[in-house]
């Protein structure tokens, strides 16, 4: 990303890569369908490396709290921190 949140390139990291990820939430304009060419099509492979390369991807960086709740473990991870009253995310 550069100074004005625009992404130059992307590419989905290995696991062990450390850096900025993709999470989240896209807000998409029409004309992206033209980007996905099969069913198959993987988002965040040939879609969102195009998008960059024609400069049409931005960001937000997001430096606070942010964790998956891909699985059942993270799940159980998350009700744990809630329980112990020390959710990042509670606010009252």
């Amino acid at each position: 990303m550069d100074g004005n949140d625009a992404v130059s390139r992307f590419h989905e990291k290995p696991d062990a890569e450390m850096g900025w990820i993709n999470g989240g939430f896209f807000v998409l304009e029409p004309g992206v369908i033209d980007y996905i060419e099969a069913d198959e099509t993987t988002w965040e492979r040939q879609p969102l490396e195009r998008l960059a390369a024609d400069g049409q991807l931005v960001a937000f960086r997001h430096s606070g709290f942010w964790k998956a709740m891909d699985t059942l473990r993270d799940r159980r991870d998350l009700e744990d921190l809630w329980a112990s009253g020390s959710a990042p995310w509670k606010r009252w």
